[in-house]
């Protein structure tokens, strides 16, 4: 008897598919290309040579690649409503911009421009429209800097729109929007001492993630991205290279043992910036209990296996922490405030706090931090005149 041998499909030559070393097949596409002309590439995985092979013509098929960014397009709308203008923006830089800024587009259009501006002609727009709906948001309670993010999204898409041949009324001109404004809530020190007296009886790995958040300033993204082999214990630094958003399932992948796509997914991708990726000192408090909870290096610090944690579980622990503590409720991301504040409170010079914060520019850091420390600014024109 003969026996049958299973045929093994392998990667022909030209494919960008190929086997990596821990047994998964990779396939490599052609997302487009930046600003400066340079291909940017996507990554798929799966099991099996023909799995990846299925996902990348799915996905080929479904979302052709822009093979310029900025270009003229092929053929000007006859509908320039913003609506319909901004699904043709989306689908130029749905390859050029991270999964999760792109994320973040859609819920800024969908949220806040498109119920408002949505049926709006670009050539009717004019700077009374903008003036008035930067004055919307405003009533609503928007903050200056949600209002910063909002304005950069519409005036891409309007600008798009022009590139296509849709010009407005009048030359717009965008209003200038403070990126802060909005008062920063930190906790008193009371409250902070009594927190950190809560946090000094644990000997968890929660425990101690918040610790870090407390000490070291990081997004509560980062931490959940976090994975023992980031902290490095002989030279007492910790580096951050990736962070965890949950954002829209875009290409509506059914995840393995459900029927239905999940309208959102986790995704573990670089950090807010490229200044984002960065290493941050370890404070020595922090590095004994660190050791005695370290495992894995591959496992992440929060759960301790290889899968990491939900932002959304990580804040809702932290709010039963507050709770047990009897603090008064504040997001989490305020410790990272807390730390900024504390920082400047100390007399530490702010290139190494925005160096550490992980910000674009010192100016960032001035901005958001600088200027809230009313009662050191008292303190100082006190001391001035003490003879």
């Amino acid at each position: 008897k003969t026996q049958k041998v299973k045929e093994v499909k392998m990667p022909r030559k030209g494919e960008n598919i190929r086997k990596r070393k821990d047994g998964r097949w990779e396939a490599r596409y052609m997302k487009g290309r930046d600003i400066d002309g340079k291909i940017r590439y996507g990554y798929l995985y799966g099991k099996s040579y023909k799995e990846v092979k299925d996902k990348k013509i799915k996905i080929i098929s479904e979302f052709p690649p822009f093979f310029s960014y900025g270009g003229q397009p092929s053929a000007l709308p006859e509908d320039d409503r913003i609506r319909t203008v901004s699904i043709h923006w989306k689908n130029h830089i749905r390859y050029t911009v991270k999964e999760s800024t792109y994320s973040n587009y859609g819920e800024i259009l969908n949220n806040h421009i498109l119920p408002v501006l949505g049926d709006m002609q670009i050539r009717k727009f004019t700077n009374r429209t903008l003036l008035n709906f930067v004055q919307q948001e405003l009533e609503r309670g928007m903050s200056y800097g949600s209002i910063h993010v909002i304005m950069g999204v519409l005036k891409n898409i309007l600008r798009y729109g022009q590139e296509q041949g849709c010009l407005p009324a009048e030359l717009l001109k965008f209003p200038r929007i403070p990126a802060g404004g909005k008062e920063i809530r930190i906790m008193s020190k009371e409250d902070f001492r009594k927190l950190d007296a809560c946090l000094s009886e644990g000997t968890d790995p929660f425990t101690f993630g918040i610790l870090l958040c407390m000490y070291t300033g990081i997004r509560v993204g980062e931490l959940c991205g976090l994975k023992w082999e980031d902290i490095d214990f002989e030279d007492c630094k910790i580096y951050i290279r990736r962070t965890v958003t949950r954002v829209k399932n875009l290409d509506m992948t059914i995840e393995e043992g459900k029927r239905e796509c999940p309208r959102t997914r986790l995704n573990i991708g670089t950090p807010k910036t490229s200044t984002s990726i960065r290493e941050i000192p370890l404070p020595d408090r922090l590095q004994s209990m660190g050791k005695a909870l370290k495992k894995n290096g591959s496992f992440f610090l929060l759960t301790g296996t290889e899968n990491c944690a939900e932002p959304r579980t990580v804040q809702r622990r932290y709010a039963a922490l507050l709770k047990k503590c009897q603090i008064p409720h504040i997001k989490i991301h305020s410790l990272r405030h807390q730390f900024s504040c504390r920082w400047i409170e100390q007399g530490f010079d702010t290139k190494s706090l925005s160096e550490i914060l992980g910000h674009t520019s010192v100016k960032t850091t001035l901005d958001l931090y600088v200027h809230i420390q009313a009662d050191i600014k008292r303190e100082y024109m006190n001391r001035l005149t003490t003879p």
